[in-house]
């Protein structure tokens, strides 16, 4: 026995030492960086070539040595790849695609593998990938995968991380969750489970699972996992924006470990149950925009003493007193509260006192509420955040507010009615305030000397009537504004503070500044947003500090600014500080340089001169608003797609520029594009077609001439055409049907000719709802269009407006009555042209008509009684056409008593005419006021008018010659003469033809 012990002993030693050289040998390798496996290097370069990499990401993947390569990690010891991270971190460029090939099998070692934020162009995710039953970490979210969600997944039993999310993914039933008995963290986000009735059911049988996130999943809620509940390690839980129009599920409130619960954007029908007091462990709790009443929130709300961030927003149900949740609102919940999110959910009356306290509040939003009365004196010494935007408060904002809530950075008190004292104090940490609506002025605030950390600063429409001081730019300290050249300056120069160094948003819109403004100085580094548009400023266009290289956004417009455009430059200019020498030629006298604007608005001015070239170097410019100006001259032809390549809106409408339209603005990604009033000639360039994201047109008020071309209806994807006021000939293409989304088209005032195409009824963009888009959120799209026969300047009209204007030109033919299918049509003008026929009983489809002009045409016929159900009309005329019979009565057009609207049809009678109709006579064509008597009375004094005619002619040449004998004889001396002259011509001509046949017969 003594024996056996030694040689198991000896045994153990030698087993030791074997694993001791191992890891020696291990130790070794590792130093001198770890070689992988050649099967594994091969595989690795076999699924590369089935990948498409077209920013060259992978090309470090050359050599033996594949532990280098990019996103490829081995094991230190023994060389194998075990971590594959090909996640896409920069741009979109940087995306890969293609084939996900099986030569992943290879590498099966492989524990984390992340090809998220690819592009896969919607292929399905390999099946093959359940084999690598090493993994542990599987992340494939927004890679465009697509189809259904392959159940050899629940192969992988040692897998922790799971995330699919963000895909077009489906997945068919759920049992083979169950098999993945070491997953912790589950990311099903965007992945239809609506035929996986039990996913929830599923995953309870996981006992280590700790992280859930099934949003917008079309997800059904069970009100029972079953007998026992398993989830006792779920911490996090994200069933957000799911539709579910149940109760809240009991079993939700059973699970004591929760720390992050969110169920918001559901449509919960039933009180939050008063077990959410057993969450003890909750620290945010999302119920914002349900249909949970916000006033009955359960009193056990109140024991959640870890409960730092509580969402309530979105919930209008709303009923009751708000003082009587200070009951919720207590306990330990008080210390414990730290944000509160609770806006738009019609909460109405004071601001409720129990706010006061929760003293560890740090973030409060109470915005786009009925809140009225005057702002409390909350001493709540921990807030950082205070959003009450978008209310009906009154009164004074509390004057030391900066000593009840000393730590307040951010504060937005837009659009209600509160004044802001002269002698305010602000909290002195402010980072962040918004004042649009409130009543700042009449004075510029000089409290805001006080706000060194002032970041951005909104008071837009604040009564504001004054003049910039000087200490708001610092501008008399401006270091472009220093001249210390030709001196001997030693040492350092002092340093020149700024009242503003951080502010990087600036909004001082609609307002009533005045006097000059000033450059801007170079002591605003930051600056980004600057808006000091709709003011009164006054003289010339300001200079900008080269030192504002960070500036985004521009907008003077709507000024009364003069001069002309600078010269633009996206180079940084370096100030030249050799031997401590400073030079005002360091900066050009005309140069703006901006390398990072991106909106520059400076319309309705009165800025002269022309366009400079410089403007095509601002790279990254995408709006450009110069309209309204007095700017002259040709655009300059040099919009390069290379250099600009992000502009999308131009608009260089209202200035007297001429000359034919540039190619080169037609190589740009344009969305937007206004030229009107303007004298730009020639036809419609040919280059338009490549505006593949053209949506808006305006050429209006020009000398465009040619015809419309139908190539408009290939590429684009027009929803507004404007051709408004221009030479344009031929007649409308059919062709111009084919754009969907058009829902505006004025080709008014032109000389077209021809029919109404009936294609005009195939407008898709016109039988729907018009919808608002968002666009450039400071853009505001204004076009010009005849309504109700006036010219009228509308905001936004694109989105809202369906409108055909074809008015003034010389069509012909009868209108289609294919037009009464655009059942969303609000206006329709064909006035002045040459139109015939009847009206078609289908123009009453177009119950959203309100303006109807079909004035100066030849229309003819009895109005259709369809005309009573256009309920929305408010604008209509008829007039000069040949309309008979009676008026149609009822509907909305009892509401237009105005006769003239009828007026120039002799034929109508009836409401508003003062002429009444026959009751028994038919309608008849109108004709010409007489009949047979008048006909015969016509002929007698016809006949008689020509009988006493030829009487006087006689006489009065007979009659002359019996009473004058001069003239008689002078009268038969002029008789012979002329007989005399035609006999000797007769008789000459007759005596050749004579001699001529006399020769002939010879």
């Amino acid at each position: 026995m003594l024996k056996m012990g030694v040689m198991k002993k000896h045994f153990q030693l030698a087993l030791m030492f074997c694993l001791l050289c191992l890891e020696l040998a291990g130790f070794c390798n590792c130093g001198d960086g770890s070689i992988c496996r050649e099967v594994e290097r091969k595989a690795l370069v076999d699924f590369k070539n089935g990948l498409e990499d077209p920013n060259g990401r992978l090309s470090s993947w050359i050599g033996l040595d594949c532990c280098s390569w990019t996103g490829v990690h081995c094991h230190n010891y023994t060389g194998h790849v075990i971590r594959l991270d090909l996640r896409r971190y920069g741009g979109v460029n940087e995306s890969l695609g293609g084939e996900i090939r099986p030569s992943l099998l290879v590498l099966n070692h492989l524990r984390y593998l992340d090809l998220s934020q690819n592009s896969f162009e919607f292929t399905r995710i390999p099946t093959f990938l359940g084999s690598l039953v090493s993994l542990r970490y599987l992340n494939l979210a927004y890679a465009t995968f697509s189809g259904h969600v392959p159940h050899q997944l629940g192969n992988l039993s040692r897998l922790r991380y799971l995330d699919l999310s963000e895909n077009s993914l489906d997945m068919v039933g759920s049992h083979w969750l169950t098999n993945l008995s070491s997953l912790q963290c589950l990311n099903l986000n965007g992945v239809n489970l609506s035929k996986a009735k039990n996913v929830l059911k599923s995953l309870n049988t996981l006992p280590l699972i700790s992280e859930i996130s099934l949003s917008f999943c079309a997800l059904h809620i069970p009100l029972s996992l079953g007998v026992e509940i398993n989830l006792t390690n779920l911490r996090f839980l994200d069933l957000s924006s799911n539709d579910i129009n149940s109760t809240m599920p009991f079993w939700l409130f059973k699970l004591s470990s929760f720390e992050y619960l969110y169920l918001q954007d559901n449509n919960f029908q039933d009180l939050i149950p008063s077990d959410i007091g057993q969450l003890t462990s909750l620290r945010v709790l999302d119920l914002a925009n349900n249909g949970v009443p916000s006033a009955r929130l359960p009193i056990t709300l109140g024991k959640l003493c870890n409960l730092s961030k509580l969402y309530l927003s979105g919930n209008k149900y709303f009923s009751g007193d708000l003082n009587r949740l200070g009951e919720t609102f207590s306990g330990c919940l008080i210390n414990s509260l730290e944000e509160l999110y609770w806006s738009d959910s019609a909460l109405s009356g004071p601001l409720p006192s129990w706010l006061g306290n929760l003293k560890s509040l740090k973030a409060l939003d109470l915005s786009y509420n009925s809140f009225y009365g005057s702002l409390l004196q909350l001493r709540l010494p921990y807030l950082q955040a205070l959003d009450l935007s978008n209310n009906n408060c009154n009164g004074t904002i509390p004057k030391y507010l900066g000593q009840l809530c000393p730590e307040l950075d951010t504060l937005d008190l837009s659009y209600n009615n509160i004044a802001v004292r002269p002698d305010w104090v602000p909290p002195p940490k402010l980072e962040y305030l918004n004042m649009v609506n409130c009543k700042v002025g009449p004075r510029f605030p000089s409290w805001l000397q006080d706000l060194k950390n002032l970041s951005s600063l909104t008071m837009s429409n604040a009564s504001i009537v004054d003049a910039l001081p000087l200490w708001f730019w610092n501008f008399s300290l401006a270091i472009e504004d220093i001249d210390l050249s030709h001196n001997e300056i030693k040492g350092k120069l002092p340093e020149v503070s700024s009242k503003l160094p951080d502010l990087q948003n600036l909004d001082l819109s609609h307002n009533y500044l005045e006097g000059q403004l000033p450059r801007f100085s170079s002591k605003l580094p930051n600056l980004q947003f600057l808006d000091l548009s709709h003011n009164y400023l006054e003289g010339q266009l300001p200079r900008l500090s080269p030192k504002l290289t960070n500036l985004e956004v521009l907008d003077l417009s709507h000024n009364y600014l003069e001069g002309q455009l600078p010269q633009f430059s996206s180079d940084v200019v370096h100030l030249d500080q050799a031997h401590g020498l400073f030079s005002r030629s360091t900066f050009s006298n005309t140069s703006i340089i901006v390398p990072s604007l991106t909106q520059l608005f400076i319309s309705s001015n009165k800025i002269t001169g022309s366009i400079p070239k410089t403007l095509c170097k601002l790279n990254f410019l995408s709006a450009l608003d110069l309209s309204h100006n007095m700017i002259e001259g040709v655009v300059p032809d040099c919009w390069n797609l290379s250099l600009i390549y992000r502009l999308i809106v131009m608009d260089l409408s209202h200035n007297n520029l001429f000359g034919i339209i540039p190619t080169s603005i037609n190589s740009l990604y344009l969305d937007t594009l206004h030229l009107s009033n303007n004298a730009f000639s020639g036809e419609l360039p040919a280059s338009f077609k490549n505006c593949t994201s053209l949506s808006v047109l305006d050429l209006g008020y020009n000398n465009i001439s040619g015809s419309i071309p139908t190539w408009l209806a290939e590429n684009l994807k027009l929803h507004t055409l404007e051709l408004r006021n221009n030479m344009l000939t031929g007649s409308i293409p059919p062709q111009l049907a084919n754009l969907s989304l058009l829902h505006v088209i004025d080709v008014s005032n032109n000389h077209l000719s021809g029919a109404i195409p009936h294609s005009f009824g195939n407008f898709s963009a016109m039988k729907t709802q018009a919808q608002f888009g968002e666009g450039l959120i400071h853009y505001v799209n204004n076009i010009e269009i005849n309504l109700k026969g006036r010219d009228v300047q509308l905001e936004k009209v694109s989105a809202i407006l369906i409108c055909i204007d074809l008015s003034n030109n010389m069509l012909s033919g009868e209108i289609p009555e294919e037009l009464g299918h655009l059942s969303y049509l609000q206006s329709l003008n064909l006035s002045r042209n040459h139109l015939l026929g009847q009206l078609s009983e289908k123009i009453g489809q177009l119950r959203w008509l309100e303006v109807l002009d079909l004035s100066v045409n030849n229309l003819s016929g009895v109005l259709p009684a369809s005309l009573t159900n256009l309920t929305s009309l408010n604008h209509l005329n008829l007039s000069y056409n040949k309309f008979y019979g009676k008026i149609p009565y009822g509907g909305q057009l009892q509401a237009l008593p105005d006769p003239s609207i009828y007026s120039g049809n002799q034929g109508l009678c009836g409401f508003p005419l003062d002429k009444k109709c026959e009751i028994t006579a038919p309608a008849q064509p109108p004709s010409l006021p007489n009949n047979e008597d008048d006909d015969n009375s016509e002929n007698i004094w016809f006949y008689l008018s020509m009988s006493l005619g030829f009487i006087f002619g006689f006489w009065a040449i007979f009659g002359a010659l019996i009473l004058k004998k001069r003239w008689r004889y002078a009268y038969f001396r002029f008789v012979d003469h002329i007989y005399d002259k035609i006999y000797v011509i007769v008789a000459v001509n007759v005596k050749k033809m004579k001699r001529k046949c006399g020769l002939a017969s010879e």
